[in-house]
């Protein structure tokens, strides 16, 4: 199998969650370092339009999301894993919650300033909602998102009240880099910082997590990474595809994310299962790439 290859940039939350799935494997990778905004040429050689990070590369094969990320690394990777056996279903629906509850914490900071510089908080202006957003009403909010993300961090600290170490127990998981990389972030602002105060058990909890580390990370130039997917052949799918009805492999199709902001990529359908969706494209300096979303937050349009 091809090295791991992680496109990304440190104070991506979400990469955070990725690099500490990575340490809890103890696996070596490759660390491709991707500009926080616009443009992303690079980014987009592979990607073919999505903006966000992290994305996983190994070898021609391009995956989006942290979520399918995870998935993938447990695939390859089995022990430790990230979604226990016989607690997939919770620990996914504790991620979703912790991810979904706690994001909130950007539209505080949106809201009270001083923490992301001008040039990222336009570039998110611009990408995280639609068009004619007042992003200048945030500040009115932030009373609102404060109280929700202590209500949030007070669930934390029940979860962790029985003295365990980790959310589900004796040992991390999935669950709890979910958690830790939304409530790492309080730290970044003195109002948020203070809701850690009344959490003794999540702080203590934060270091626990933040010890896992990241594996054996080495760096690389984009350009290498671009060039060792165009030396590569996508790996061939195992089983039976499932495809969406009217559809069949090689039709022309656009993945969009239900998210706004994430960018539409386009190609032809490939080869995925029931929980991703994979597109086969086409570049001179990529060459043929397959790149894989998954399909709970990705719907897939056939345009042609």
């Amino acid at each position: 199998m091809s090295e791991l290859i992680l496109h990304h940039y440190d104070l991506s939350p979400y990469a955070e969650k990725t690099r500490l799935s990575l340490g809890l494997k103890g696996l070596s990778w490759r660390s491709v370092d991707t500009p926080m905004n616009l443009p992303k040429p690079d980014h987009f050689e592979l990607t073919g339009g999505y903006r966000r990070v992290p994305v996983l590369q190994i070898g021609a094969d391009i995956y989006c999301d942290s979520h399918l990320i995870a998935r993938t690394l447990d695939r390859l990777f089995p022990e430790p894993a990230l979604s226990p056996p016989g607690r997939e279903t919770e620990e996914i629906a504790f991620s979703r919650w912790a991810e979904t509850s706690f994001m909130m914490l950007i539209l505080s900071y949106l809201g009270m300033g001083g923490v992301f510089d001008d040039a990222f908080v336009e570039d998110r202006q611009k990408t995280m909602a639609p068009p004619g957003t007042d992003f200048s009403q945030t500040k009115m909010i932030v009373p609102t998102k404060l109280l929700q993300l202590q209500s949030n961090l007070a669930r934390l600290e029940d979860q962790l009240a029985d003295g365990r170490d980790f959310v589900f127990g004796d040992a991390p998981c999935g669950a709890d880099i979910s958690a830790f990389h939304t409530t790492n972030m309080f730290g970044a602002h003195p109002r948020t910082a203070d809701l850690l105060q009344d959490a003794p058990k999540v702080s203590a909890w934060l270091e626990r997590v933040r010890a896992i580390g990241h594996g054996e990370r080495k760096a690389m130039e984009s350009a290498e990474a671009i060039a060792i997917a165009h030396d590569a052949i996508p790996a061939a799918f195992e089983g039976e595809p499932v495809l969406p009805d009217g559809m069949s492999l090689g039709t022309p199709v656009v993945v969009i994310d239900d998210e706004f902001g994430s960018g539409n990529v386009t190609g032809t359908l490939a080869a995925s299962g029931l929980h991703d969706v994979a597109v086969r494209r086409e570049t001179e300096r990529a060459g043929a790439v397959v790149v894989h979303f998954p399909r709970e937050t990705f719907t897939v349009i056939a345009t042609g």
